[in-house]
């Protein structure tokens, strides 16, 4: 496809990725909102009793309720959020009376490095068991990697949690209960994210490098004289890459979803624990904040999955946004029986 036509398909793939966003991002925002006014409680006699240190008057309530401009009506409120939101300006904490935008960005770096050393466990143990499921023939050796795996994905994150916590911390003393002092403490939040990702991704591997180990190029490479190793790191596992790389962007943002348990339970100061004290105070202004990015995370991680697989594989994008890199061009160019063959995916 010709230079213009390329620029006009990336275009339109941006744009509609842009706007896919933006409505996610809304809908988001729009659902956290909702489900704020609807559980139980008042915002504003929650923080007038927690500034009187015991139960607030109704005078003192309607006071805090004026201050925070709670006495409007739901919708011009979220009006009102989400004007300064598309400025940068999350609003004042209920909670702390501060500034929601710093207090995000400071708490994000933690979870992004939970977030990112689970993911690194996932990848290592995730492709090393499912190479080994894939090369491996049928025994007690495979057999014992995919209970492992189906068991990694099938335990709770609370439940693996107070697990760890018993035998690793408690047991044999070798990791602190919770916090965040040390390489120690982030050993069970690591394991507790990053196993059952582990799970999931070494199924994948192995289905899909079984799968390419049995094509006709495979057999070629034996016939050069390729060794085992080499086959599969450098004829396996490359065409396996599209499925593998479509998981891991699903694959990162739920564990960034996940922080949200396990920050809560190991006592971290990350984005996901902000988010259950928003939550338990009805702090809207920080739980909406803390919603969008999250959930801005996870659209994230799979936009850039969906780049990566479309540089190894640039045909995996055909079918964004109706129509595909030759659709972009000057159509598709039928096969010689008729309708469209093979070569409408060439460039």
């Amino acid at each position: 496809m010709r230079a213009p036509g390329r620029l006009r398909f990336a275009g339109r793939y941006v744009t509609r990725w842009a706007v896919d966003t933006a409505g996610v991002l809304l809908a988001l925002s729009a659902g956290t909102f909702a489900l704020v006014l609807l559980a139980r409680g008042d915002p504003a006699a929650i923080l007038a009793a927690t500034r009187a240190g015991r139960s607030a008057t109704p005078e003192q309530i309607e006071a805090v309720r004026a201050e925070l401009g709670l006495d409007a009506p739901a919708p011009v409120r979220y009006v009102r959020w989400l004007a300064d939101a598309s400025t940068g300006d999350f609003g004042l904490s209920l909670r702390t009376n501060t500034p929601v935008g710093p207090e995000i960005a400071d708490r994000m770096g933690v979870t992004l490095g939970l977030v990112a050393g689970s993911a690194a466990v996932a990848l290592v143990a995730g492709v090393a068991v499912g190479v080994a499921g894939a090369v491996l023939g049928r025994g007690p050796v495979r057999g014992a990697l995919r209970g492992g795996a189906l068991l990694a994905t099938s335990v709770p994150a609370f439940w693996l949690s107070y697990l760890l916590v018993l035998v690793l911390a408690l047991r044999l003393g070798l990791v602190p209960t919770s916090g965040m002092a040390g390489p120690a403490t982030w050993v069970m939040p690591m394991a507790v994210l990053g196993l059952p990702a582990a799970g999931a991704l070494s199924r994948v591997v192995a289905v899909t490098l079984r799968e390419a180990l049995d094509q006709p190029y495979v057999l070629a490479a034996q016939a050069r004289g390729s060794g085992p190793v080499s086959i599969v790191l450098r004829d396996g596992l490359p065409n396996a890459a599209g499925p593998i790389l479509s998981l891991a962007g699903v694959t990162v943002g739920s564990l960034l979803v996940g922080t949200v348990v396990v920050e809560q339970i190991f006592g971290w100061p990350g984005l996901g624990a902000y988010f259950v004290h928003a939550a338990a105070a009805r702090d809207v202004p920080a739980l909406q904040a803390a919603a969008l990015a999250l959930g801005g995370g996870f659209i994230l991680a799979n936009r850039l999955a969906d780049v990566l697989q479309a540089l190894i594989d640039p045909r995996s994008l055909r079918d964004a946004g109706g129509t595909g890199p030759r659709a972009a061009g000057r159509g598709r160019r039928p096969s010689r029986r008729g309708g469209t063959g093979p070569r409408e995916e060439a460039t």
